[in-house]
């Protein structure tokens, strides 16, 4: 659908299922969106290609599955960019750096990436194999499910990030003239579903947004930014 409607570029998630198979979904929990008990990380491929992940949206999407990374790129090629979000609990290396840095290779993707996670230790790991060869960055947000001392872009200094993904309400010209002008880290933020939202922060200056209805927000990117 980004590629039909002129998107350029697609935010997705991605988690390492019981079989090691790099799947795109964005819950953990695998209740909303196939109504079934249970976690992506325990559930084998196999399991996970079997559920219906379209029709919690509408009848029209029933019938989705599941897809690999793999996939993705072998359908959408060069024609997009991926921000490729790491999903992942803990502090220890489950693989998903390696296996997703791995993937980006294998497709001649490492122009077209950036890896981003909340959890910084993932981007710390996929630093050391990436060797700082594609771009990076935290997320972060003032929100319960955060850690405090992570919720303000302090993750950037143990991952190692070269750029920054704050919520849109935590975005601001100080904000901006901190990370972006002194400290040189490109600022994407997310999610920005309403176009007064989207006019602030371009008029503020980010290098990116996120949301979940770009389409929207096509016409005034272009008309900033389009040579």
């Amino acid at each position: 659908m980004c590629v039909q409607k002129g998107i350029p570029g697609v935010e997705l998630d991605v988690h390492l299922c019981r079989t090691g198979e790099l799947v795109v979904i964005h819950d953990h929990d695998l209740k909303r969106l196939a109504g079934v008990e249970g976690t992506v990380e325990e559930l084998s491929f196999d399991e996970l290609r079997a559920l219906d992940v379209g029709s919690h949206k509408s009848a029209s999407y029933a019938g989705a599955r599941i897809p690999l990374l793999s996939e993705l790129f072998e359908t959408c090629g060069d024609k997009l960019y991926y921000d490729v979000e790491l999903k992942v609990h803990g502090t220890k290396d489950t693989g998903i750096a390696r296996k997703t840095y791995d993937t980006i290779v294998a497709y001649h993707m490492e122009n077209r990436c950036i890896v981003s996670s909340f959890n910084p230790f993932s981007i710390r790991y996929f630093n050391r194999i990436a060797r700082h060869s594609i771009p990076t960055a935290v997320i972060y947000c003032e929100s319960d499910d955060v850690p405090k001392i992570l919720q303000h872009g302090w993750g950037r200094h143990i991952a190692r990030a070269t750029a920054l993904k704050p919520i849109h309400k935590q975005v601001t010209a100080e904000v901006l003239d901190k990370f972006q002008k002194r400290k040189g880290y490109p600022v994407f933020t997310w999610t920005v579903n309403e176009l007064d939202t989207a006019v602030r922060v371009l008029d503020l200056g980010v290098d990116g947004i996120i949301c979940n209805d770009p389409g929207m927000f096509l016409p005034e990117v272009r008309k900033r930014y389009q040579r």
